[in-house]
């Protein structure tokens, strides 16, 4: 960048690099690349980090690096959410209670997951778990039906993403109520077929709803 671009590398650019050897699974060289960058870490450097140890379900590393974040940037609920993720999806439920109860005593408000659709010059709201919409029945139906069609070309719910310790089934529905998923369906339901669908969502879509869309995208096609 010095030599080609002249542009001096900023502490955006490190975690950029941190970000993509992260995603890439090679965890120990981004740590390494962090303790030999020439400017001060931030937590947007070791939040990237943070986000591969929840790709690797690397628990352990996961801890420490979170532990640097919350010094760093206490008041960002995001990074708060993203552990008790990396602890649910490992199963460690009492760590999750635990850290739910952190973000309790210092008053942390967690934004739930929401996402928007305009359909007909109106913007329609979904939240996870929400059954308050006028066409939840028809919405539910519609989720039910493309999971049943979806088990029987082999699907497996990755109940990991339900982030609740409870039942397998209990799980599932709870997959079945996350925001997008509300959102898609219903445009679905109240557009002509073919026509594309945007939904604006203000968390990252869980790895479930990826492939849940996918299938959607097939059989509606």
């Amino acid at each position: 960048m010095r030599s080609q671009y002249k542009i001096e590398p900023a502490v955006e650019h490190y975690a950029c690099v941190v970000d993509l050897l992260s995603r890439a699974g090679r965890l120990n060289k981004a740590i390494k690349f962090i303790e030999s960058m020439p400017v001060e870490p931030d937590s947007t450097v070791w939040g990237a980090l943070l986000c591969g140890c929840r790709k690797y379900r690397d628990v352990e590393l996961a801890e420490k690096v979170a532990e640097r974040v919350f010094e760093l940037d206490p008041e960002n609920t995001g990074y708060y959410v993203l552990l008790a993720n990396i602890y649910a999806e490992a199963e460690k439920w009492e760590a999750v209670k635990k850290l739910r109860e952190k973000i309790g005593s210092k008053r942390v408000r967690k934004n739930p997951g929401c996402c928007w659709i305009e359909i007909k010059s109106k913007v329609h709201i979904f939240v996870a778990g929400d059954k308050s919409h006028s066409q939840w029945k028809k919405i539910e139906s519609f989720l039910h039906e493309v999971r049943r069609r979806m088990k029987e070309d082999g699907y497996v719910p990755r109940r990991r993403y339900a982030l609740i310790n409870e039942e397998d089934e209990v799980k599932e529905e709870a997959l079945c109520g996350h925001s997008e998923k509300l959102a898609i369906a219903f445009g679905i339901l109240n557009t002509f077929p073919g026509k594309p669908i945007r939904v604006a969502k203000n968390l990252r879509v869980c790895g479930d709803c990826h492939e849940v869309v996918m299938f959607i995208s097939k059989i509606t096609d």
